[in-house]
């Protein structure tokens, strides 16, 4: 059973009549016939392979997004940033301790991000080429 929402807008949907209508050479409105607008559509629209434009296994049509192989510049690129970001947030979230060791615990957390991020980049690297069907 519809809620009083969903029933709201199913009624607004016929308060109003829509004309539709087309322009001939003189410039004079002429009526179209709506099943006939909907048969122009359905010609010009091309055939899906299922719903919604989805094949197989639930997954979009497109090609997958191309993957760079792993690089360690890359890896210091993206890596050291988010290192900076962690010595920060173990400064200031590490207040008890001494400095010297918030500094080395930002440091060992900042140098063990460029590994990871070079780690992550050959995942997926690897997994793209394992969804291409490459060695």
């Amino acid at each position: 059973m519809p809620t009083r929402k969903q029933r709201r807008r199913k009624a607004k949907t016929f308060r109003h009549e829509f004309g539709f209508v087309t322009y001939d050479e003189d410039g004079n409105e002429v009526e179209v016939d709506p099943t006939e607008l909907r048969a122009a559509k359905a010609k010009e629209a091309p055939k899906s392979k299922g719903a919604k434009g989805v094949k197989g296994k639930g997954r979009a049509s497109r090609p997958p997004r191309e993957v760079k192989p792993p690089s360690w510049r890359r890896s210091l690129r993206r890596g050291l940033p988010m290192g900076a970001v962690m010595l920060v947030v173990v400064l200031l979230l590490f207040k008890n301790s001494p400095i010297q060791n918030r500094i080395l615990t930002g440091l060992i957390y900042a140098a063990a991000f460029v590994p990871f991020t070079y780690w992550l980049d050959r995942f997926a690297y690897r997994n793209y080429l394992r969804k291409q069907g490459k060695s």
